[in-house]
């Protein structure tokens, strides 16, 4: 698994000179070895060949060893003969690794802000007059362009998505709660699956006084409410993202004109994606299109990547200065919101392809 992942990682190791690594972010060990860890990791670099330091119970972990070049370190993590401290046996299986690197004094790539005091003193203590060189964010813009083994799980993600909204639209009722509505979209999502899922992320009524982004809890749907589902589910690690917008009962006039504006400033958003793009433009030209339209402009982000984390490279806002590359899946989230009245907000997923943008969910989001 993600044996492309690794090959690019070893090509920019290569062109920084560098025959020793140590990633230590728990993303980057994830996205190298293609394994959906759930406790404290290690992933060791030397000379091409890769070395995985995790913990026992990591079941999936064990293939990580039948890849060529790459090689498992069982670390025990739970344990009821001595204290848990996973840190430090990572520490000291380090260690043993390091002691058996017969390198000349060169620079050693780290992510060092995932590293304990432990491991530092582990890894350059055995490896005396090495020159640290920090590989901190180094792996974000290969994360950001995806491979058909990530886009298959991802799709995925999204085919349960859209079941989830499904459930979602016929559970909006007059006197449901958020959370009732979100105990429907998590039941249809899991039944689907066959397992527990990870998901998040809103799930309000449009009269909460702070309307645009919120965990469920027990506000009653009322009457003239939106109701905005914001959807992400968790396959095999690799995250998914939505939102839609749905009426317990006819949608007033005010709120058919939000949605239908909404919906197209989120065609307009979707015509300016292509490779090469500037991100803070695309950004700048959707925010001027709801400005025109008479409306306070979206406090958030107007999109972001997604994968291994919920927002990751490249994001949709102001600042950024990326181009769009052909491989990044992106979220593109227009919206409106009246504190205490009403919200409205449509979100959809996208690969950048060669001339265009190919959706990823598929999810309703029009109106009754």
């Amino acid at each position: 698994m993600h044996r492309q992942q690794r090959q690019r990682t070893a090509q920019l190791l290569e062109e920084a000179g560098l025959e020793l690594a140590l990633f230590s972010d728990f993303d980057s060990v994830r996205w190298l070895t293609g394994q959906n860890l759930s406790a404290p990791s290690l992933l060791l670099f030397e000379r091409g060949n890769f070395t995985l330091l995790a913990d026992e119970g990591s079941s999936e972990a064990l293939n990580f060893g039948d890849e060529p070049g790459c090689a498992y370190v069982p670390i025990v993590g739970y344990t009821i003969q001595q204290p848990i401290d996973a840190p430090a046996r990572l520490a000291d299986a380090l260690r043993e690794l390091a002691a058996d690197i017969n390198l000349p004094p060169a620079k050693v790539g780290v992510e060092e802000k995932s590293l304990t005091l432990g491991i530092w003193q582990a890894l350059l203590g055995e490896l005396p007059g090495c020159e640290p060189l920090s590989l901190e964010g180094r792996l974000l813009p290969l994360r950001a362009v995806k491979t058909e083994e990530e886009l298959a799980r991802i799709r995925e993600g999204f085919r349960l998505v859209t079941i989830g909204h499904d459930a979602g639209r016929k559970a909006v009722r007059l006197g449901q709660r958020e959370i009732d509505v979100w105990t429907e979209v998590q039941t249809a999502v899991e039944r689907e699956a066959g397992k527990w899922c990870q998901m998040g992320n809103d799930c309000i009524v449009g009269h909460r006084p702070a309307n645009m982004s919120a965990a469920p809890l027990d506000y009653e749907i009322i009457a003239n409410d939106s109701f905005i589902l914001d959807l992400s589910v968790v396959v095999d690690g690799y995250w998914t993202d939505s939102c839609a917008t749905y009426y317990a009962e006819q949608p007033t006039a005010q709120q058919v004109q939000m949605h239908k504006f909404v919906e197209e400033a989120l065609a307009y958003a979707i015509s300016l994606i292509r490779p090469g793009e500037i991100t803070r433009e695309v950004d700048d030209k959707v925010r001027s299109f709801m400005a025109a339209g008479g409306y306070e402009v979206y406090p958030h982000h107007t999109g972001h990547g997604i994968g291994l984390t919920g927002h990751e490279a490249p994001r949709i806002v102001p600042y950024n200065q990326e181009q769009f590359q052909e491989g990044n899946v992106i979220m593109l989230e227009p919206g409106i919101y009246i504190p205490g009245v009403t919200c409205i907000r449509l979100e959809d997923a996208f690969l950048v392809t060669a001339d265009g943008a190919e959706p990823l969910s598929h999810h309703d989001k029009s109106l009754p």
